[in-house]
């Protein structure tokens, strides 16, 4: 075989090229006849050109990051973390990025000297710094108010914007060009009568175990965080019909795992979806530097002492979904599969959906018409991973009442995700926080102290592991209208 002598990284190479299958040349257009060590800087470059040449529909993609994160390592330097591979997913597709790190594995081959782990990291995380969008101030206030509003539709835009309104769609591909922005759906599982349920495991940091294989089973798995602060934390997520026997299957899968993997602690949490609310602070963000306006030794200060206006200026998106007090919709399997489809691309194109799915245009247009108008699902636009960003995730033992509030007042970090949760008879707050790198062990400390007493869990994301997600929908039958659900389900045969 073609490209990496080590005898152990052969065979783990081999088994990539069954999961690439015919994209095995990629391998001999990346990887050079060296002696390229799996535990070595070089081989999470290698990997990363190899996942910038897989398409990116592709599932081989998706299955490519799953093995490379199985035999790489999450490491720190200084105060930032290096995440493997979510540290470059987000430069993929960026051509200063690909062309760095060719000339980076160039100039290390022809080195005598092997490339520390210490130096790579500084010259990585550097490198990463630099990689800021570059905004004038149209386009920074075209990209505020799209994630801020929520809508790309050029007559919504013009009624926020001081622009006229030809010339808005052309500002919207310059935009675009930059690749700032992510659109995604959000589905209305309150709608489809489904339930996320998490699974909270944590272990020793010295536990190296893979969680993913076990966890990735289900039929209803989505995904899976894993991070620590002081100990070793998974977050898995899935997404199930609401049954009382899923949960007891649920239990019954995580103290499988406990006992098979020796984890101490678990616990489970079922999320109310429909209190979602999101915020974003893009008013912190200094587009001209391409860096965070916010001083850590204000930190403790400003979360507080916040201001009420200022709460009040950052749009607080009340929910996905604010109404589920409507008839239910009856769904058809044309209708669960245009919103897999609209899952699987990110975007609606009727065009493609009559292509893909073999339907008229007509049937497509009144599917879609259904489904729009009984809430089945909302285009949502979020910031990609280009600002220097890392996630912490709270849970806070505190009444749902103060739900609003509290996220108003960690509305002052760049991004905020929250909802509500039960877990064991008891009602709490879930967060997802997204900080700048460099502002990651003080926000910890200031939200330990600002939270004294009432934090359940909190923690550092290293990775997120997942699969394209797509609804079950074999597990729906139309004729009842209700989802089929068997315990092998979760827990596997």
């Amino acid at each position: 075989m073609y490209g990496i002598s080590d005898q152990n990284l052969v065979l783990r190479m081999e088994e990539a090229e069954r999961i690439l299958d015919k994209d095995y040349l990629q391998f001999q257009n990346i990887i050079v006849e060296n002696n390229i060590k799996y535990d070595t800087p070089l081989w999470d470059i290698t990997c990363f050109l190899i996942y910038c040449t897989l398409s990116s529909k592709s599932i081989k993609k998706q299955k490519w990051v799953e093995y490379w994160y199985k035999f790489s390592k999450t490491r720190r330097y200084a105060n930032l973390v290096y995440m493997v591979p979510a540290s470059y997913v987000a430069l993929s597709d960026l051509r200063k990025a690909k062309n760095f790190f060719v000339n980076l594995l160039e100039q290390c081959i022809k080195a005598t000297k092997e490339l520390s782990w210490e130096t790579f990291l500084a010259i990585f995380f550097q490198f990463k710094a630099s990689v800021k969008p570059s905004f004038n101030k149209r386009d920074f206030t075209l990209f505020r108010t799209i994630i801020d509003r929520q809508t790309m539709v050029t007559s919504e835009l013009k009624e926020h914007l001081d622009i006229d309104l030809s010339n808005i769609s052309k500002y919207k591909k310059v935009l675009n060009s930059k690749k700032v922005l992510h659109q995604g759906i959000s589905l209305n599982y309150h709608k489809l009568d489904l339930t996320i349920y998490g699974i909270m495991f944590e272990s020793p940091l010295t536990n190296e175990t893979d969680l993913f294989s076990e966890l990735s089973k289900s039929v209803f798995f989505h995904s899976v965080y894993t991070g620590n602060v002081g100990c070793r934390t998974s977050l898995s997520y899935y997404v199930a019909p609401r049954f009382e026997q899923v949960e007891n299957d649920i239990k019954k899968l995580s103290r499988r795992i406990c006992n098979k993997q020796r984890i101490p602690y678990y616990r489970i949490f079922r999320f109310q979806t429909e209190t979602r609310l999101k915020s974003f602070n893009y008013a912190l963000y200094d587009y001209k530097k391409g860096s965070w306006n916010i001083n850590p030794q204000y930190l403790q200060f400003t979360l507080q002492d916040y201001d009420s206006k200022l709460i009040d200026s950052v749009p607080i998106l009340t929910r996905d979904f604010e109404n589920n007090e409507y008839e239910k919709l009856r769904l058809n399997k044309t209708g669960l599969e245009i919103l897999n489809h609209i899952l699987a691309n990110r975007h609606l194109s009727i065009r493609e959906i009559v292509r893909d799915l073999k339907i008229s245009e007509k049937d497509a247009k009144k599917q879609v018409e259904r489904l729009k108008s009984n809430s089945l699902y909302k285009l949502r636009y979020n910031p990609l991973f280009v600002f220097g960003l890392k996630h912490l995730i709270l849970f806070l033992d505190e009444s749902p009442e103060n739900h609003l509030e509290i996220h108003k007042t960690l509305s002052f970090f760049p991004e905020v995700y929250s909802e509500q949760y039960d877990s064991e008879g008891k009602k709490g707050l879930y967060f997802v926080l997204r900080i700048p790198y460099e502002l990651v062990v003080d926000a910890i400390e200031t939200l330990t102290l600002y939270f004294k007493g009432r934090i359940e869990n909190l923690f550092i994301v290293d990775q997120m592991h997942t699969r394209r997600y797509q609804l079950p929908i074999e597990k729906y039958e139309t004729v009842f209208q209700e989802w089929k659900y068997s315990s092998e389900d979760i827990l596997g045969g």
